[in-house]
């Protein structure tokens, strides 16, 4: 589903007398995309003081953000994923700014409790997922663990996104070009031929480094190699990436 899918066609337009231009060049571009006025106020002076950090544009639907990132990409985009239209536009719209925009770290801040939304934006690649309600002092910390390189993930109670990650490290079992490898394996993989390393592996999956070793580790008794460097030569010939 497109985002063009689930818009009206009116949308506001988004306010550019409200944007803070960076004051210097290593501060940190933020875009914040949330359907309230009052939470994108709250988190603009959560920022403000942060001479680190600077809100250089905000929008309350997927194509205003777009807009915005497209005139002024930014380094981080908080982003709650339920924009009063169903989560999909959300979701969507976290896809299409890690296609579009190289780089950019996204942090999804929702209410959303729906273990799928978890599952599908985990699985795009989002950095970070904490649910409105943390701690401002959580949430700053999350903000430059982030835009740090790191992934950061509300591990509270059942069903949180940590436990969508363990989920997916189980069952599902298939068979590729002769090895029996996991749908988690066939990540690795496919992170391992792009030229990540185990840390990069471990930040875009959210798992320990140790838990990457492991499975490269299975990648090289599953597919009968005893290099790193072979892992990918080896599946490529077998036809699993």
């Amino acid at each position: 589903m497109t985002i063009d899918a689930v818009l009206e066609p009116d949308v506001a337009p988004f306010d550019r007398s409200a944007a803070v231009r960076p004051t210097a060049s290593r501060t940190a571009r933020l875009l914040i995309v949330d359907g309230e006025a009052i939470v994108r106020f709250g988190l603009r002076q959560l920022v403000a003081p942060d001479p680190e950090l600077a809100v250089v544009g905000e929008a309350a639907s997927p194509r205003d953000a777009l807009v915005v990132a497209d005139r002024c990409p930014p380094d981080l985009v908080i982003l709650d994923v339920d924009l009063g239209r169903g989560d999909s536009a959300g979701v969507e719209l976290a896809r299409m700014l890690l296609e579009r925009h190289r780089g950019v770290r996204i942090l999804v801040l929702t209410g959303s409790r729906d273990r799928e939304v978890m599952r599908r934006t985990v699985r795009l690649g989002v950095h970070g997922y904490l649910r409105k309600g943390a701690e401002t002092v959580e949430i700053l910390r999350a903000i430059h663990a982030l835009l740090r390189g790191e992934s950061v993930f509300d591990s509270r109670g059942p069903g949180t996104p940590a436990d969508v990650v363990r989920e997916e490290d189980r069952p599902a079992v298939r068979q590729l070009g002769g090895a029996m490898l996991t749908d988690r394996e066939n990540q690795v993989l496919r992170l391992l031929a792009v030229g990540m390393s185990n840390r990069e592996i471990g930040a875009r999956l959210l798992i320990s480094e140790a838990t990457v070793k492991f499975h490269v580790r299975n990648l090289r008794d599953k597919l009968e190699v005893r290099r790193r460097t072979e892992i990918v030569y080896t599946a490529t010939r077998q036809g699993i990436v």
